[in-house]
């Protein structure tokens, strides 16, 4: 099965909104990077940003492991790091799986 990727830049999110509602782009530009600030920062926290019906971001923290270094074979420390992992919600599971 291939898998097909699309990209959604802050552009488009912007031109859509735009068509959708005739406020200005500019306008709509600073919601969108205001918004997305907002989730940063929330993260940058360590809280967790749930978006009803669309899912739930939250902070991660990778413990440390051990690997295998590719360029000699030795045993390697991998340090721990923190991500963010996302939950789609109950809605948008269903919504996808539709046949």
């Amino acid at each position: 099965m291939i898998k097909k990727i699309h990209t959604v830049t802050k552009k488009e999110i912007v031109r859509f909104l735009n068509e959708q509602t005739g406020f200005s782009a500019r306008s709509l530009s600073q919601v969108v990077d205001r918004l997305f600030e907002e989730i940063k920062m929330a993260l940058e926290r360590g809280e967790e940003v749930k978006i009803v019906r669309f899912g739930n971001f939250e902070p991660y923290q990778r413990p440390s492991r051990k690997g295998i270094s590719p360029k000699d074979g030795r045993p390697i420390e991998i340090k721990g790091q923190k991500t963010v992992v996302f939950r789609p919600s109950p809605t948008l599971k269903e919504l996808i799986n539709q046949p």
